[in-house]
């Protein structure tokens, strides 16, 4: 598709239309429409119709001559009052949908850091759990070495003993006598 051209609309309206319309008088209406002739000479926005004898002017240029009249009186046409008005309803919407937006992160970025958290926890939980039974082992195998340790000094000692009871015993019936005194 090509590209389709905005529909000109036309406001056609007999002078004393339009200085109602404005509630201004006809000098200033024509003054205001010669202006905006000559600060619009490319743009086809008025002509007189010589059967009518009405001037019909499209609607960018009658909202021209509004602003013309609103900066001699300082008023707000109710066009520009209604656009005011929707373009504050849609600032409304945006800074709530910006509010919603940050509120969706915040709790976000707050589930993140609990997600976090409670990993780190576990991470911990799990690591001192794993070290207390490293520590258990540790103890466990440190006295199991003591008792080794022990056991292997009576079993030397119990050793000795048998060593000296075949010695005892390998010497004769007189040496055994004699040496009990």
């Amino acid at each position: 598709m090509g590209e389709e051209k905005p529909i000109d609309v036309f406001y056609d309206m007999d002078i004393a239309q339009i200085c109602q319309h404005f509630s201004k008088s006809r000098n200033t209406v024509d003054k205001a429409i010669a202006k905006l002739i000559k600060d619009n000479p490319d743009k086809d926005w008025k002509y007189k119709n010589p059967e009518t004898r009405r001037i019909t002017i499209k609607a960018e240029g009658v909202e021209r001559l509004s602003k013309y009249f609103r900066k001699e009186k300082h008023e707000v046409s109710t066009v520009e009052m209604e656009l005011r008005y929707e373009n504050e309803k849609l600032k409304a919407i945006i800074e709530e949908k910006e509010k919603a937006q940050a509120q969706i992160e915040a709790l976000y970025q707050e589930r993140l850091a609990l997600e976090l958290e409670k990993s780190k926890q576990t991470f911990l939980l799990e690591n001192q759990s794993k070290e207390e039974t490293i520590q258990k082992l540790q103890l466990e195998n440190e006295s199991l070495r003591e008792e080794t340790e022990s056991l292997e000094v009576i079993r030397q000692r119990l050793e000795e003993y048998k060593k000296k009871e075949e010695e005892y015993n390998g010497k004769s019936f007189f040496y055994r006598l004699t040496h009990k005194f």
